[in-house]
């Protein structure tokens, strides 16, 4: 193991505030780091300050305190920084972009020695122990690229008037099957989904050596936890018994279902943790969806609506493979 400072330069940021300064929009803007624990820790934009020159790309950035406390990204354009940032500068400026990723990352992981507002990382981020050597697969590993993925898969589709939707009961639409329970104790790790009462990452709380409960193509919906969040699973997964599956009676497109599921999660306001939407509320729930002039839901232009968005592209990407069905 070496020291952060065996490695890097350290330094101490700007120490600006961003609510001082002008922002502006990002293409023409300065990228403004704060204390925060996502988006590369990018609060905003800013104008260029005549006197103050910003830290260039390829700089590891570091918060030294507040609830995301070493949080690490490496900087992809130049930047000004807010109090209590560090900078982080190779001694190697060949470092490659997949070492310094590697790094920030092994920084994130000694957040558990520190604690906001108590011990925070000011004074030792210096001493902070790293690896001294590099696993051969950081240098192999392929970076994913963000290019394209705001595109949409086909040409967009104006969303025709809500108040002229038609009511269709759930159940009409869909069977409801209750997941099943299953204390922490069953479990072990694996790679089979497990949906949990959660608004985060799918529903998918864990990976599991399980087997799947459903083939995926369904919709798995919380009704306990986080109730009414709705999500669309595109592949073999176990839902336990917070989780109301709706397993459509029709053959459904994966985008039409995406549709349905952003129209259940309008519905969740209406059920708190003292009214539950049970499965049998949940069969007899209305929702309004676009329906043909014979009445049926609409879901070739569910379909269209979906592929038009923005980031459907992306989408496209990720489900590109088509559930399996289970063996018995």
């Amino acid at each position: 193991m070496k020291r952060v400072d065996d490695l890097f330069n350290v330094a101490y940021g700007h120490k600006l505030d961003m609510n001082k300064m002008q922002q502006t929009c990002k293409e023409n803007g300065i990228a403004f780091v704060g204390r925060r624990g996502n988006n590369q820790g990018v609060s905003g934009y800013v104008e260029a300050l005549p006197d103050i020159t910003p830290f260039p790309a390829g700089m590891i950035t570091v918060a030294l305190g507040g609830s995301y406390l070493l949080s690490s990204f490496v900087q992809q354009r130049p930047f000004y920084t807010a109090q209590n940032v560090a900078v982080l500068t190779p001694l190697d400026d060949t470092m490659s972009l997949n070492k310094r990723i590697y790094y920030a990352t092994c920084i994130r992981f000694n957040r558990f020695r520190y604690s906001a507002f108590g011990r925070e990382a000011n004074r030792t981020i210096s001493s902070v122990l790293i690896p001294s050597t590099v696993p051969t697969w950081v240098e192999t590993a392929v970076i994913p690229s963000h290019e394209g993925l705001a595109e949409s898969a086909a040409e967009a589709c104006a969303l025709c008037d809500p108040t002229k939707w038609s009511k269709f009961t759930i159940g009409s639409l869909f069977d409801v099957i209750k997941g099943k329970r299953l204390t922490k104790a069953q479990r072990r790790p694996g790679m089979v989904r497990f949906i949990g009462a959660s608004e985060k990452n799918n529903g998918v709380t864990d990976l599991n050596d399980l087997l799947p409960t459903f083939p995926g193509g369904q919709l798995t919906v919380a009704y306990n936890g986080s109730v009414g969040w709705a999500f669309y699973q595109d592949k073999p997964f176990f839902a336990c018994d917070d989780i109301n599956v709706l397993d459509p009676k029709e053959p459904i497109s994966k985008w039409a279902l995406l549709f349905v599921a952003t129209v259940l999660k309008h519905e969740r306001t209406r059920y708190t943790y003292g009214y539950k939407w049970t499965k049998e509320r949940m069969t007899m729930t209305p929702i309004r969806l676009p329906a043909t002039d014979s009445g049926k839901p609409d879901w070739p232009y569910m379909e269209s609506y979906m592929r038009g968005l923005s980031y459907s592209a992306a989408i496209e990407l990720v489900h590109s493979k088509e559930p399996k069905s289970i063996s018995n």
